[in-house]
């Protein structure tokens, strides 16, 4: 499988190599874009709130269904942080190519708004999977996404190192966690090469579910768990944590 993806699209396509085990059942690799961006002088979420409703106008015109996306705002954060965030994902790549011709065309009207709302200092784009779905199928209108660049010990493999996350997901149903589960490689975009492998996602419908399960993992023995299963396998650098808001939602095809 990955001898075939490297000879038909010579593109940096990391995930493929934590991907290539899985040969019978394979992930559904999502198509993510995100943007880190800053304010422009004298604007602030309102104007971006109003650049999103007429954005979604057009795309509602056009029929659009195959693109979802959301607005972040840090709450846990450094200095070195963005004001505001966009992630966007489409149900396919092949509508991901589509989709961007039509805006480049077309969008020019839908895309001033948010040019006059802010100035953005990345445009990335990741291949995603889902490592566990949401309590409900899907996030919320308004969620808490945590973030954090995840390195993988050489000495596992990726396919183990599926495995052992598939053990911790097990672990965490098993105790009523309420939390989403995401893996991001880095394809486009960004600085160079990175020096960690992949983003480690997490999300909860509310912080009250986040404190329960940080209740778990700092005094319930969880932690001690989640160190038996993973056993350093990966090492992880510090959670940023925002606040979600979903602003379009995709419509998926049922054998997706």
């Amino acid at each position: 499988m990955k001898k075939i993806i490297v000879a038909t699209i010579a593109l940096p396509l990391a995930w493929s190599a934590a991907l290539a085990q899985e040969e019978e059942q394979p992930r559904y690799v999502v198509p993510v874009d995100t943007f880190t961006c800053s304010y422009n002088e004298g604007k602030d979420a309102g104007d971006m709130d109003k650049a999103t409703a007429a954005w979604n106008a057009w795309m509602d015109e056009r029929g659009v269904d195959s693109y979802g996306a959301m607005i972040l705002t840090p709450y846990y954060y450094g200095a070195d942080t963005f004001e505001v965030g966009w992630l966007g994902y489409w149900t396919s790549q092949e509508a991901m190519g589509a989709g961007i011709d039509t805006y480049l065309a077309e969008g020019g009207k839908a895309a001033k708004g948010f040019d006059e709302a802010v100035t953005c200092q990345s445009h990335e784009h990741w291949a995603t999977i889902e490592v566990r779905s949401p309590p409900e199928g899907e996030m919320p209108d308004d969620v808490v996404v945590m973030f954090s660049n995840c390195t993988r010990n050489d000495d596992v493999e990726w396919d183990a190192l599926l495995d052992r996350i598939g053990e911790a997901n097990a672990y965490l149903e098993s105790i009523g966690d309420e939390s989403g589960a995401y893996m991001m490689w880095p394809v486009f975009g960004g600085e160079g090469e990175p020096d960690w492998d992949f983003k480690w996602v997490t999300s909860f419908a509310n912080f009250t579910a986040f404190g329960k399960a940080y209740q778990h993992s700092a005094n319930g023995g969880g932690r001690q768990k989640m160190n038996e299963i993973m056993d350093d396998a990966l090492d992880c650098d510090r959670t940023r944590v925002y606040n979600g808001k979903v602003v379009r939602r995709a419509t998926w095809e049922a054998d997706e």
